[in-house]
C-alpha cells in the first residue's frame, strides 16, 4: 500500500469517527520518542553493535567459502580424483556452514530478532503503555503513529509526542542536546477557574496547545511540562493558580528565558481564558492577552491567535 493510500485510509477513518460523534484525535512520532530516550538510544546502540558482529562473522564465513572455491578452481587440473573429491567436500562444507549461519542470524526468529526483542521490544511496549495512559487520561479516542500512517501535515495540538516523552521521562532520562543558544520557554499549568473547566480539563488542553505552538516556532526550546510540574510540586503550588512572581521563581529554577501562565473558565459551551508571557531574565511581565472560544472545538484556533500576540511581544 502506498503512502498516499495510507493517508486516505487514515483520514477516512478519522472522518467517519468525527461524523458519528465528537472524538479527540492525536498522533505520535515513535521515531522521535525513541530518539529522545537515553534507554532507547542505548538499546539501539547495543543492537547495532550486535548486528555488526553478526555481519562480520557472516562476511568471514563467506570469504572462507569463496577462498576454498577459488583454490579448487585453480588446482583442479593438477589434483587427483581423490584430491578433487576432498577439495569439493571442503568447499561444500564451508558453503553449508555459511548458509547455516546466515539462516541462524537473519531468519525470522533468528539471533537478530531475538536480540531486538531483548533490547528494543520492552521499550516499544512501554511507549504503547504511555500512549494508552495519556489517551485514557485526556479522552483521546484515536491515536495514530506518524511513522506508520504517513502523516504529512497536521495543525498544532494534534501531536502528542512530547506528552508521551514527558510521561516516559518519569522512568527514563531524556537525551538533551548541548546548549543550542535557543530561547527556552516554560509553560505553567493553566488554572481552571470553575468546576466545568476542571471537569473538561480545559486548562490542560490550553497548556498543551500553547506548548505545541511555541515549540513549533523557530529558535525555541522547551522545558518539559513534567519538569515544570515537579518544580511547582516542590514549592507546594500543585493544583493552584500560578501568578507572576511564583511563575518567575519556578522558571528561574528551570533556567528558562520566558514563562507563560494563565487561567481558563467554561460556561455552557463557551471557554474564556487569559494568558500572560513574562521575561524571566528581566523579571518583567511582557504581555497579557484574553481569548475566548464559543465551543471547545474552536479552542485550539483561538489559543493560537493569543499565542501569536504574546510571542510578538518578544523582541
Amino acid at each position: 500500500m502506498s503512502w498516499l493510500q495510507r493517508i486516505v485510509l487514515a483520514m477516512s477513518a478519522i472522518s467517519a469517527l468525527l461524523v458519528a460523534k465528537e472524538y479527540k484525535v492525536g498522533y505520535i512520532d515513535t521515531d522521535r520518542v525513541i530518539a529522545k530516550l537515553e534507554a532507547a538510544v542505548e538499546a539501539k546502540r547495543e543492537l547495532d553493535a550486535a548486528v555488526a558482529k553478526f555481519e562480520a562473522r557472516v562476511e568471514s564465513l563467506k570469504l572462507d567459502h569463496e577462498q576454498a572455491k577459488q583454490e579448487y578452481d585453480s588446482q583442479q587440473l593438477t589434483l587427483s580424483e581423490e584430491g578433487k573429491r576432498a577439495k569439493l567436500a571442503e568447499v561444500d562444507q564451508r558453503k553449508r556452514r555459511y548458509d547455516s549461519y546466515v539462516a541462524e542470524v537473519y531468519a525470522k526468529g533468528g539471533r537478530i530478532d531475538q536480540k531486538n526483542k531483548e533490547l528494543v521490544a520492552p521499550i516499544v511496549e512501554k511507549i504503547d503503555s504511555a500512549v494508552s495512559r495519556v489517551a485514557a487520561d485526556e479522552g483521546y479516542a484515536l491515536v495514530l503513529d506518524a511513522t506508520k500512517a504517513g502523516i504529512v501535515y497536521s495543525q498544532p495540538g494534534f501531536d502528542l509526542t512530547e506528552r508521551i516523552i514527558e510521561d516516559l521521562n518519569r522512568e527514563y532520562e531524556p537525551v538533551t542536546p548541548a546548549g543550542t543558544g535557543e530561547q527556552v520557554y516554560a509553560i505553567m499549568p493553566v488554572h481552571n477557574r470553575d468546576d466545568q473547566a476542571q471537569q473538561d480539563r480545559i486548562g490542560a488542553q490550553i497548556r498543551q496547545f500553547v506548548y505545541d505552538l511555541v515549540r513549533s516556532t523557530t529558535r525555541t526550546d522547551m522545558v518539559p511540562n513534567a519538569r515544570v510540574d515537579q518544580q511547582l510540586a516542590g514549592r507546594g503550588l500543585e493544583n493552584q493558580q500560578v501568578v507572576l512572581e511564583p511563575a518567575l521563581e519556578a522558571a528561574r529554577a528551570l533556567d528558562a528565558d520566558f514563562v507563560v501562565f494563565g487561567s481558563a473558565g467554561k460556561q455552557d459551551r463557551r471557554v474564556q481564558f487569559t494568558l500572560s508571557l513574562a521575561n524571566v531574565r528581566l523579571g518583567t511581565l511582557l504581555k497579557t492577552e484574553e481569548g475566548s472560544a464559543s465551543r471547545v472545538e474552536d479552542l485550539q484556533q483561538e489559543v493560537g491567535k493569543v499565542v501569536r500576540v504574546l510571542l510578538g511581544s518578544v523582541e
